[in-house]
């Protein structure tokens, strides 16, 4: 009699790790490649043209002319009045109702919070108001 030998099982199923970082960065690239970046949204205004000479500047009547005010101590007034943010849309719609000429001043103290200034622009488009007028006021 013989002696038998016994047949090694070799490992069944082995995955080789050489193409695993190959794979990783194809998936990388397929990620980066499909994936929808947002565009930044920012304030959208419409800039005037540059003025050749003084005779291009628009007078515009007092009463015409709604100024919103924001101070340094981020308070809000409208025509020197004190009024809440969340008001303003419902009084310039009424005043532009009344005046479609009206031409709204939105006044910013440089100290002022700049949110302040978004959020009385927001308002301000609410309400419909197309002709804004943009100001630093002076310290």
């Amino acid at each position: 009699m013989g002696l038998m030998k016994k047949k090694k099982k070799g490992a069944l199923g082995e995955i080789t790790m050489a193409s695993t970082s190959d794979v990783a960065f194809l998936l990388l690239i397929f990620f980066i490649v499909t994936t929808i970046f947002a565009a930044e949204q920012g304030l959208t205004l419409v800039l005037p043209g540059k003025q050749k000479d003084k005779s291009d500047s628009v007078k515009v009547k007092e009463s015409n002319i709604a100024t919103l005010f924001v101070q340094a101590d981020n308070s809000v007034t409208l025509d020197n009045k004190p009024i809440v943010i969340n008001r303003i849309k419902a009084a310039i719609e009424d005043r532009i109702f009344s005046n479609p000429k009206l031409v709204v001043l939105l006044k910013v103290h440089p100290d002022a919070n700049y949110g302040y200034m978004v959020a009385c622009l927001d308002e301000l488009k609410l309400a419909n108001a197309t002709k804004v007028s943009l100001k630093t006021s002076d310290k």
